[in-house]
């Protein structure tokens, strides 16, 4: 085997060395020129934090940024509202107010409308003062009188009279029950 002289050729597996590198960089700096950025890199150090009087400045600063923030158009509106009706009725300009009609109600549930009354607060509490004894003013007698009436005509128009059946008609119907019926 033949020996192979050893070259200082740089290859990818050798580090680099100091004195390997490209030739394009620029020389190397004095001793003045070092000293020099030295102290202005310490300057700089030195000079953290934000300069004096920003304290007052800001607020003038972010006062001038709010002003110039577009405002939202949704938000509010600049169309003035009267606060007074400046008219009612005037024909001969064509202004007119339509009168609002009542509409009337709706016929309500028959069974709802009982279940309502027998349910009224007012009238049980009525009710229970005339079972006490009590006398009551004209108004709250009429009222007890046409609640009991719309109350016995809703009973008969959903067939559930209340009428007291005689203990004969009772035993009456008890004997015509048929009882297969019920198995």
């Amino acid at each position: 085997m033949s020996r192979q002289k050893k070259t200082r050729k740089i290859s990818d597996i050798m580090p680099a060395r100091k004195a390997d590198k490209p030739a394009g960089q620029p020389r190397r700096s004095s001793r003045y020129e070092l000293d020099a950025k030295a102290r202005e890199e310490k300057r700089k150090k030195k000079r953290k934090g934000l300069p004096s009087g920003n304290r007052h400045s800001a607020s003038q600063h972010n006062d001038k940024n709010q002003s110039a923030v577009a405002r939202d158009p949704r938000v509010g509106s600049r169309k003035k509202i009267p606060l007074m009706v400046e008219f009612v009725n005037k024909p001969e300009k064509g202004q007119t107010i339509a009168p609002i009609k009542a509409e009337k109600p709706a016929k309500a549930d028959p069974m709802a409308e009982l279940t309502a009354l027998e349910n009224n607060e007012c009238l049980n509490a009525l009710l229970d003062q005339l079972d006490a004894g009590k006398t009551l003013s004209a108004e709250d007698q009429a009222f007890v009188d046409e609640c009991l009436a719309r109350i016995d005509e809703l009973m008969q128009t959903l067939g559930l009279d209340e009428d007291e059946d005689d203990e004969d008609d009772l035993l009456k119907r008890f004997s015509q029950v048929d009882i297969n019926q019920f198995r």
